[in-house]
C-alpha cells in the first residue's frame, strides 16, 4: 500500500511539472491534470480487481459442480475442498486453497468461509459459505444444495453477460462522442492553424478549453454511469 500511494503521488508530481511548463495552461487544470494522472494507478488496479472477480464468478459455479460431485463420491468437506481447490484454475483454486488451508490449521471452517467472503466480496461466495455453515449446523445433502446453488449462478451469469452485451453499445457511444471533439481539433490545427490560434491566444481562451476537456471527461463518466446495469 505504501509504495501503491508513493506510485500515484509520483505521477500526480510528474505531471503537474510537465503542465507546468505550458504556461497557457492555467493553474487549476494543472491541479486537475496532476489529480486525474494520480488517480491512473487505482484506476487501474480497479480495472484489474472487477477482471479478477468476473473470472471468478464465471468459474466458481464447475468449482462447485466439481465440490458437490467430491462430497457424493463420499469424501469429507475438508478433503473434498483439498480436490478442487488442486483442480480448479486461478483464481477460484487460489482462494478455495487458502480457504481450505485456513480450515484444516486450526481455523474453524465458520471463520475460513467467512474469510473467503470477505476476500471475495460476490454475492456467489456468501450464498455458498452461508450454505456449508447452516449444514454444518442442521445436517443434509449439501452436495444436492451445491449442484443447484450451481445451475441459478450459471443463469445469472448468462443474464448478466446479455446486460453487458447491451450496454457495450452505450458505452462505444459514449467513448466516440468524447473523443470525436478531440479529432475534430487536431483536424483543425492541421488544416486551418490559424482558425484554432484565435482561441489558443485569446485571454479567455485556455479557460474554455480547460472547461471544454472538464466537460467531456465529466460526460464520458455520466454515460458510462447511466450504461452499467447492476443486475
Amino acid at each position: 500500500m505504501g509504495r501503491f500511494t508513493l506510485l500515484m503521488l509520483l505521477a500526480g508530481s510528474v505531471a503537474a511539472g510537465v503542465a507546468m511548463q505550458f504556461a497557457w495552461i492555467p493553474g487549476w487544470a494543472d491541479l486537475a491534470l496532476a489529480g486525474a494522472i494520480a488517480l491512473i494507478p487505482y484506476l487501474y488496479i480497479l480495472r484489474t480487481r472487477a477482471k479478477r472477480f468476473r473470472q471468478f464468478e464465471e468459474n466458481f459455479p464447475d468449482a462447485l459442480d466439481s465440490l458437490a460431485r467430491s462430497l457424493r463420491a463420499g469424501h469429507p468437506f475438508a478433503v473434498a475442498m483439498e480436490i478442487v481447490a488442486e483442480e480448479c484454475e486461478p483464481p477460484v483454486g487460489a482462494e478455495l486453497r487458502q480457504a481450505a488451508v485456513e480450515g484444516n490449521l486450526g481455523t474453524s471452517w465458520e471463520q475460513a468461509l467467512n474469510n473467503l467472503s470477505e476476500r471475495v466480496p460476490l454475492l456467489e461466495v456468501s450464498m455458498f459459505a452461508s450454505a456449508v455453515q447452516l449444514q454444518n449446523r442442521t445436517g443434509g445433502k449439501l452436495n444436492e444444495v451445491l449442484v443447484k446453488m450451481a445451475e441459478n449462478m450459471r443463469e445469472a451469469t448468462a443474464l448478466k453477460g446479455e446486460v453487458r452485451a447491451l450496454a457495450a453499445h452505450g458505452k462505444l457511444t459514449g467513448l466516440v462522442l468524447t473523443i470525436l471533439p478531440v479529432v475534430i481539433s487536431v483536424v483543425m490545427l492541421v488544416v486551418n492553424p490559424s482558425y484554432m490560434a484565435i482561441l489558443v491566444n485569446h485571454p479567455y481562451g485556455k479557460y474554455l478549453i480547460a472547461a471544454a476537456v472538464a466537460c467531456l471527461v465529466l460526460a464520458h463518466f455520466v454515460i458510462r454511469r447511466v450504461v452499467d446495469i447492476k443486475i
